[in-house]
Parts: structure tokens; C-alpha cells; sequence
């Protein structure tokens, strides 16, 4: 229950909470209670508050229908602000599908089993708990306007169920949600495997200009491969990972199937609808390691004209993405875990991943390397790569572009012109990096410009 477990937990013991023991009591803002002679001692900082305020109830709106054919339908929540609700990081927690969260299903306000359920122009501040937790069948909610700020978890929790891997016969997901203008930051005060946005056995989430910064961990959380279509866009995100490392702004993962119809209407299918990441501007500083993190098996995305700095694009483990139109700023200075680069394709293998990766028509500017590509077992001899093309690589003034590829067995850097010989990165051109008023610009213009 709570604490450190996490979904994937540990066979070697870890953190542990020791909690109300007076003895311990000798760090300013720490408090005991006396159940016996029911007094409250409390250590104070610099200043004493004026006011106590003893939460005692996690939850303050449940819209909640007694199943899907009896769904709540038609509510608006608006104008409210949302406050000093308990902490639920010592409730139950449960682990909603592949990726490394673990949940609590709970927040300052609960969805189940509704229809068009709007929440907006409202304050969340000092909630103990998730913001808001969309949990199981909900469709057409709209989250629009609202501040989020000083959270105990999660922003926006989306948590759908299946039985097992069968998402097909059981529609227990949220489903056509939309999450747009929302300002959210200083989130997981608490907990630090949190997210403004988790997203998790899902249907159809659209995330779209919102403003998200200050958290511990990745600001859109995509758990799992289940049934896709969502779309995320037009977001600004910059300060995330401050306390943790690893992961980025955006991070997803995609670690079992799932069977759906997200393909094919009332066909059944263990593959995913096509997900959109496009028109966002990622600041990819503190401990990120990627803009937008495709981790372990992530496979059925297409991202297009963000504006991406400090970081590339990773793929690791999975297949079947498109990158088009990127602007990729000095990811070299970012140096781990095969960071650097404005393509790290990880642990490509010929029938379980890496196959249908695409990456035409991006442009990457390096800061210090003249190195582009990071690509595992790239060897001329049984080339296994992404699909290269028409790209824009600049690098600093002076150097010399070096592609890292197996030449007759042994490691070779290679000119432009050696690596498009092997039929790569045709069209694809090198030149000096610009200032960085210039490329400020270019960021600009395609933000405005495209569509």
C-alpha cells in the first residue's frame, strides 16, 4: 500500500515511512499527535501559521453513475477552487497496465461511469491527492481552464480497466477525453512517480495547449500502447525531472498488448491506433534525458514540427514511428544512457523491433559533436536502420560530420557522402549551426506557419 513501491516494486525492501513518533519530532514544520489527550504538537519554521488545517477527506466531488448504460451525463463544474484535501499516498495503490506507474484511483474530484462531463475554470491548490482521476468508463469529458498548483500526486489521472489483455469486450476506459488550456505546475509533492497528465488504458485523449512546468517526473505520462489516437499538441513544458532522472516532458511506453478495435471498428486487433505528438515547444533541462522519451516497445506514433531543446529522438525497443519536420536544439549536450545525438534508435532487432522507423525532413543543430547518429549495430554489411531522408544536420563550424557505422567489421566514421553511398539520408545535407537568434526564428516560423 502507498510509499515507494511503485508498479514494479522490490524484492530487496526500500523506503519505508516511520510516522508520529514524538521523539522524531525536531525539524521545523513536523507535527505529532497525542491520540490520547488528543493534542497537536507541532514545530514551526521561522514564522507560525495563523491557521491549522487538519484534512481529513481526499475527495470533494464524486460524479459517480451506477454503471455504463446508467452513466452520469450533462455536469458542468465551474468556478470552484479546490483545496487542503488529505494526502493518499499511504492508500491503495494499484498498477493500471506496463509502465512503471502505480495509481492511486482517487482524487479531489472522481469520475466513473459518465457522459460529457465538463470541468472548468477551477483552482486546484494544496490537494493532498490527484487533481482530478477519470477512472473507467467515462466519455466525452472536457478539462479546460483550470489551475492546477501545489499537488500531493498527479495532475490529471486517466485509468481505464480491461480483463487482462481484453480490451475489446470490456469499454471500461475513458474515451474521447479532451484536456486543453490548463495551467500546472509544482506538482508531486509527494509523489514523486507523478505526472500534470497520466494517461492509461485510454481511449482518444486529445492534450492540447496546456502549460505545464516544476515536477518531479515526466509532465504527459503515456503508460501503455492500449488503443491509441491520442493526440498531443500545441503544449509548452519545460522544468520537469527536477528530482528524479530519466524519461523528459513527454514519456511513454508500451510494454504488453492490449486487444481493441482501435484499428477496425468492432474488429478485434492486438495493434494500436496511430498517435499524434505535434506542435509542442519541449525544454528538455534538469536530469530529462529525451524531449519526448519512446521507451520500451512504444511503437505507433507520429511526431511532427515540435520544437524540441536539448534532446533527439529515441526510439528503444519499439517500432513503427514517423518523425517529420522536427527542430532539434543541441541535443549533444546531453551526454547519457546514448544521449547527445540527434537519433538514438536503441537495441533495433529484425522481427521484434526497430523496423518501420522513420525520420525525414528534420532539422537538427549540434552544439559541440559533429557525431548525429547513435544507432546500436549499425554495420554496412546487414544495414538494419531507420528510414533516413531529406534531413537538415548542422554542426559546429570547423568540424567535420562523422556517421558511426560497422564498415568490414570494424567501427568507421563516415563522410555524407560514404554514408549516402549505402543508400542513407539521400537529400539529407550537412552545413555549419547557425546563431541562435536564427534558430529561434526557425522555431518560430514553423510553430505559426504550419498547421
Amino acid at each position: 500500500r502507498g510509499g515507494f513501491q511503485e508498479a514494479r516494486g522490490s524484492d530487496s525492501g526500500g523506503a519505508f515511512y516511520v510516522a508520529n513518533i514524538f521523539e522524531e519530532l525536531d525539524s521545523p514544520n513536523e507535527w505529532f499527535l497525542d491520540k490520547q489527550t488528543r493534542t497537536l504538537y507541532f514545530m514551526p519554521n521561522e514564522t507560525m501559521p495563523d491557521v491549522f488545517v487538519a484534512s481529513q477527506i481526499p475527495c470533494l466531488i464524486s460524479v459517480s453513475g451506477s454503471s455504463i448504460e446508467n452513466s452520469v451525463r450533462n455536469v458542468i463544474i465551474r468556478g470552484l477552487i479546490m483545496t487542503e484535501t488529505s494526502s493518499t499516498y499511504m492508500k491503495d495503490y494499484m498498477v493500471p497496465s506496463g509502465g512503471d506507474w502505480s495509481v492511486h484511483r482517487g482524487g479531489t474530484i472522481y469520475l466513473t461511469n459518465t457522459k460529457s462531463i465538463t470541468i472548468t475554470h477551477n483552482l486546484f491548490t494544496q490537494v493532498g491527492s490527484n487533481g482530478i482521476a477519470v477512472i473507467d468508463y467515462n466519455d466525452e469529458t472536457q478539462i479546460t481552464l483550470n489551475e492546477f498548483v501545489w499537488l500531493g500526486e498527479s495532475g490529471i489521472v486517466l485509468v481505464g480497466s480491461t480483463n487482462g489483455i481484453d480490451g475489446f469486450s470490456v469499454v471500461s476506459q475513458p474515451a474521447n477525453t479532451r484536456i486543453e488550456s490548463n495551467l500546472i505546475h509544482e506538482s508531486g509533492i509527494y509523489v514523486k512517480q507523478s505526472s500534470p497528465v497520466l494517461i492509461s488504458v485510454s481511449r482518444s485523449v486529445s492534450v492540447i495547449r496546456n502549460l505545464m512546468f516544476n515536477m518531479p517526473r515526466a509532465a504527459i505520462n503515456v503508460n501503455d500502447g492500449f488503443y491509441g489516437n491520442h493526440t498531443i499538441s500545441y503544449n509548452v513544458i519545460f522544468n520537469t525531472v527536477r528530482e528524479t532522472s530519466d524519461h523528459g516532458p513527454i514519456n511513454t511506453w508500451d510494454r504488453q498488448p492490449f486487444l481493441s478495435d482501435a484499428v477496425q471498428s468492432n474488429v478485434p486487433s492486438l495493434w494500436q491506433h496511430t498517435s499524434y505528438i505535434h506542435h509542442n515547444v519541449l525544454y528538455n533541462n534538469y536530469n530529462s534525458f529525451y524531449p519526448i522519451d519512446h521507451d520500451d516497445g512504444s511503437c505507433f506514433y507520429e511526431d511532427s514540427y515540435n520544437f524540441q531543446v536539448y534532446g533527439g529522438k529515441k526510439n528503444y525497443l519499439g517500432h513503427s514511428k514517423v518523425d517529420h519536420h522536427e527542430i532539434y536544439v543541441y541535443p549533444d549536450t546531453k551526454s547519457s544512457q546514448g544521449t547527445g545525438v540527434c537519433i538514438a534508435d536503441q537495441a533495433p532487432s529484425r522481427g521484434s523491433s526497430g523496423w518501420n522507423e522513420v525520420w525525414i525532413e528534420n532539422t537538427c543543430i549540434l552544439y559541440n559533436s559533429s557525431v548525429p547518429y547513435n544507432i546500436w549495430n549499425c554495420d554496412t554489411a546487414n544495414l538494419f536502420v531507420p528510414s533516413l531522408a531529406s534531413n537538415k544536420i548542422y554542426i559546429p563550424s570547423g568540424t567535420q560530420v562523422a556517421f558511426t557505422c560497422n564498415v568490414n567489421g570494424t567501427s568507421a566514421q563516415l563522410s555524407l557522402d560514404q554514408w549516402q553511398s549505402y543508400g542513407l539520408d539521400i537529400g539529407t545535407t550537412v552545413q555549419s549551426a547557425p546563431n541562435i537568434e536564427t534558430i529561434i526564428q526557425w522555431g518560430r516560423e514553423m510553430l505559426q506557419n504550419t498547421i
